[in-house]
């Protein structure tokens, strides 16, 4: 439970490191490699051992989960500047925000295309970002 726990401090390191790529333009696959790095370092220190089976699979859902509040979150920064540069972390709180956001991803066929191939290059770097930690993971889980 505490590696869990400790794993989870990784997710706004990545959130913060996706908002800075995605406000320059970017979708990197270094993001969900940092993310699942961090988490599988934070697990190990939280338990104080060896990763189990149990603490990849923790892992692999941080990183998962990191990933897409990134996304949200840049949706949020381009919703911040669509209207009018205000802050993304008020916007958090304000309840307006979140209808106008909301109300667009149901009834704006434009806005959801246009996210839709950027939610799927997201995946598909981010994929390509953590595949080879994950793998080692779960890899060194089954010879311990």
């Amino acid at each position: 439970m505490r590696g869990a726990v400790y794993a989870l401090a990784a997710v706004p390191v990545g959130v913060v490191a996706w908002l800075v790529l995605w406000n320059m333009g970017w979708v990197a696959s270094i993001v969900a490699l940092i993310a699942a790095s961090l988490a599988a370092r934070l697990y190990v220190l939280g338990t104080g051992g060896l990763i189990s089976r149990r603490g990849a699979w923790v892992v692999a859902v941080v990183t998962v989960g990191t990933v897409l509040l990134a996304f949200w979150g840049g949706m949020l920064v381009d919703a911040a500047k669509f209207l009018g540069g205000g802050s993304p972390l008020t916007m958090l709180a304000d309840a307006e925000t979140w209808d106008l956001l909301f109300f667009n991803l149901a009834t704006n066929r434009e806005l959801v295309d246009g996210y839709g191939g950027d939610f799927l290059m997201a995946l598909l770097f981010s994929g390509l970002g953590c595949f080879f930690t994950l793998r080692r993971l779960f890899a060194q889980t089954r010879t311990s």
